[in-house]
């Protein structure tokens, strides 16, 4: 149990290193930056995350929804212990509570790296 996690806690680590709003504004997007982010994207539990498309759609709407549960299972046509179970999942496999604004911010910019990266 206790390398899962200070599995997250790398993981969790790395994301804020990478995708804070302050690191993409000002940092520096060169080569080194684009290597960084491929490297995070591959590691296995981020990379199983990224390819859940519920998952990854569970959260984009829950961001449309302003963080409100009910609002966000309302307009997903699920149920709110689905939308919560997806949350839970999320924070398991990436150390990441999204229901928290500063985390949600986080992998909202995460999964705008990604899908620039992928846009191929």
């Amino acid at each position: 149990m206790a390398k899962k996690s200070i599995d997250t806690g790398f993981i969790r680590e790395r994301c804020y290193a990478l995708f804070t709003s302050k690191n993409l504004i000002y940092g520096n997007k060169d080569a080194v930056f684009e290597d960084n982010c491929i490297e995070f994207f591959n590691i296995k539990s981020v990379k199983t995350l990224l390819s859940d498309e519920d998952l990854t759609k569970t959260a984009e709407l829950f961001f449309e929804s302003d963080l409100i549960i009910s609002g966000a299972s309302k307009v997903g046509f699920m149920h709110r212990n689905t939308l919560i179970y997806r949350l839970d999942k999320i924070q398991k496999m990436m150390g990441l509570d999204i229901r928290n604004f500063n985390d949600a911010v986080l992998f909202s910019n995460m999964l705008l790296v990604y899908n620039n990266l992928n846009k191929d």
